[in-house]
């Protein structure tokens, strides 16, 4: 399985050329840097944290779809009682993340 950079993941400003947010991981390497023409535009503060968030939300959803899988009897999921999309939009959302690597 490949790994992602250390989390967590952190924003910074950074000014060079441009305004730039950098996304860096936890021993402060650049991972991805978003270019802000606006000047701080909060889109691209709202992407930059989004983008940040992402080991941690993805380390949340595994545990969640793992936690669900082992405590809900699947002959509930199977007959409607809880809504089987919500596993298989999990599965699919890691899935990519993961690059479609094995969950």
């Amino acid at each position: 399985m490949l790994n992602h950079s250390i989390a967590p993941w952190k924003t910074a400003i950074a000014f060079d050329r441009a305004y730039i947010r950098n996304i860096k991981d936890a021993q402060g390497e650049i991972i991805a840097q978003i270019p802000d023409w606006e000047d701080g535009l909060a889109e691209t503060t709202a992407n930059a944290r989004l983008i940040a968030a992402a080991p941690d939300l993805l380390e949340a959803l595994r545990d969640l779809l793992s936690r669900a899988e082992i405590e809900l009897d699947q002959t509930v999921w199977h007959e409607g009682l809880v809504n089987c999309d919500i596993l298989a939009k999990s599965r699919a959302a890691i899935s990519k993340a993961l690059g479609d690597q094995t969950i």
